[in-house]
């Protein structure tokens, strides 16, 4: 017996006046040339199609038979309405839905290759299992639109809209999304090979296990962004802002990442060379000395978690100079506002760090303590010179001495030895005393400090 449901206890899909119209168009076999076209809250998917055939016509024409959905290939629909339709399973290659209004409309399984959806309101719509290959949805608006499982390789989304879109599982192989704006956006073991992602807002999006080999995310903001477990291979990071970014245990030897910013990012056991940063990181570049004291010393843990030592130094060196370069700034804005005690305070700052550095590169250089040695011996010879006061006890010489090579062998003993030297030769006179005292208390700090770094290289 036929249990096929009764001809008239079937929906008619063909009972909206609007939707009647566009089969009435499709029916005629060319393409649909309807602009502003008014389909707010039709409910037109495959599965309403499905449903509403009326009777001996298995196949419609008004039904693709490639997505089951509307035949839409080549329509013109820019500037149409949509606003929480239904289009699922559409067939819209190569259509125009140029400026098109359709929040919340949902698009689940279409077809939408090579389509132009630019200047689009798709905000909140659904393009989940879309088929969009080199699909256009340039400065298009596409809040928390969701694109999950979609094949969008080479669509552009660049300039867009996109904040807390989801792209989770997507194929997004070589799209664009230059200048989009993408806040909190959802790009979970997505693949975004060789996709262009540069000089975007990207700012506490999720990549976690996202392939971004050969990506370009020059210039992007990334600030709080999550790349656990994300495949970066040759991507482009130069100049990128990587603040509050988990890096943790990322390999990005081959990455790009001169004037890249770190600060207060998650770089535990992070693979990268010093070489990678061009010299300096991106907050040292603009001028931003504190932040960039912050980065350089979240590569300094990195380095050392990984046991980079020479890495881990630089880092350290450049942290201190960018806190001497703060106390500088500071010491000069103190100035100009007349706030003499944050003059003294930053000011005293300032010197001591330059004198740190001088003296032994914030305790990282031998070479520089030994310079400091060596001038310190010709500086304290000439003082003893010009003060007259060494003498030769016997001999023929006796008396005072001015010949360099006494000034300078006596100089030299002093600074490497508690007590005064035993070489024939006697400071007389107060000055000269005081002097070889004190040259006796630098000496005794310059060994002092240099056994410090010495100890601190061996250890390393």
């Amino acid at each position: 017996m036929d249990q096929a449901t009764p001809r008239d206890a079937r929906p008619d899909v063909h009972a909206d006046p609007r939707l009647r119209g566009l089969l009435d168009q499709i029916a005629a076999g060319a393409p649909v040339r309807d602009p502003g076209l008014d389909l707010a809250h039709v409910d037109a998917s495959s599965s309403a199609l499905a449903a509403g055939i009326l009777g001996g016509d298995p196949a419609p024409s008004w039904r693709d038979a490639e997505s089951g959905g509307l035949p839409l290939p080549g329509a013109d629909l820019s500037r149409a309405r949509m606003e929480e339709a239904d289009l699922s399973g559409a067939n819209l290659r190569r259509a125009s839905l140029t400026g098109a209004v359709g929040r919340s409309t949902r698009f689940i399984g279409a077809i939408l290759e090579e389509a132009d959806l630019s200047e689009a309101d798709l905000s909140g719509a659904d393009f989940t299992g879309i088929v969009a290959g080199q699909v256009n949805f340039s400065a298009a608006m596409l809040e928390d639109a969701r694109f999950g499982q979609a094949a969008m390789r080479f669509a552009d989304l660049s300039s867009a809209l996109l904040d807390g879109a989801n792209f989770a599982g997507a194929d997004l192989w070589g799209a664009d999304f230059s200048g989009a704006d993408a806040d909190d956006t959802v790009f979970r073991d997505a693949r975004l090979d060789e996709a262009k992602l540069a000089d975007a807002n990207l700012t506490h999006a999720d990549f976690e296990g996202a392939s971004l080999t050969k990506a370009s995310l020059a210039g992007s903001r990334l600030r709080g962004a999550k790349f656990t477990g994300a495949k970066l291979d040759g991507a482009d990071l130069s100049g990128a802002d990587l603040s509050d970014t988990d890096l943790v245990r990322l390999n990005l030897a081959t990455c790009q990442l001169r004037h890249a910013r770190f600060s207060g990012a998650w770089l535990n056991g992070t693979r990268m060379s010093v070489e990678q940063l061009g010299g300096s990181v991106g907050e040292e570049v603009a001028g931003a000395y504190e932040a960039a004291q912050a980065s350089y010393l979240a590569l300094e843990q990195n380095w050392k978690s990984i046991g980079n030592h020479d890495a881990a130094s630089w880092a350290y060196k450049r942290g201190r100079r960018m806190g001497r370069f703060h106390a500088g700034w500071q010491a000069r804005a103190a100035w100009n506002e007349r706030d003499w005690a944050g003059l003294l305070r930053h000011g005293y700052r300032w010197t001591a760090d330059r004198f740190v550095e001088w003296l032994c590169d914030y305790g990282e250089s031998l070479s520089r303590i030994a310079r400091a040695f060596a001038l310190l011996i010709v500086v304290f010879a000439g003082l003893y010179g010009l003060t007259g006061g060494l003498f030769v006890l016997e001999g023929p010489e006796a008396g005072p001495t001015y010949n360099p090579l006494d000034l300078m062998s006596y100089s030299a003993l002093n600074m490497m030895t508690a007590n005064p030297p035993e070489i024939g030769l006697k400071p007389t006179g107060r000055v000269t005393n005081l002097l070889v005292g004190l040259e006796g208390a630098v000496g005794i700090i310059l060994m002092g400090l240099y056994g410090f770094v010495l100890g601190n290289r061996l250890r390393r």
